[in-house]
């Protein structure tokens, strides 16, 4: 299990692509930044400041591509990520 520091730090150490979604409304993400940028974990943490549910899509190949942050709770879920919407989630991260 990981917390949510260790996931980021994880994305920097491996020197991941990323996009960052933030939740909006009904369900459904919008991109945290200008679209088609390549987001920075510097951005990632503002954006885990200031919302609840937080999606980081990864633009480099990985295990998951996308993963879902609930900052509350402080976990990291893997999760199928499309057009803006979660899918269905996998198992848990971090605690």
């Amino acid at each position: 299990m990981k917390h949510i520091v260790d996931f980021i730090e994880q994305l920097e150490r491996d020197e991941h692509s990323f996009t960052i979604w933030v939740y909006a409304r009904n369900g459904k993400f919008s991109p945290f930044a200008d679209k088609g940028k390549t987001s920075t974990t510097k951005a990632l943490q503002k954006a885990i400041d200031q919302n609840l549910q937080v999606v980081v899509e990864l633009q480099t190949p990985a295990e998951h591509s996308s993963y879902l942050i609930l900052t509350e709770v402080h976990i990291v879920v893997p999760v199928l990520f499309h057009q803006g919407q979660v899918h269905s989630m996998g198992k848990s991260l971090a605690a």
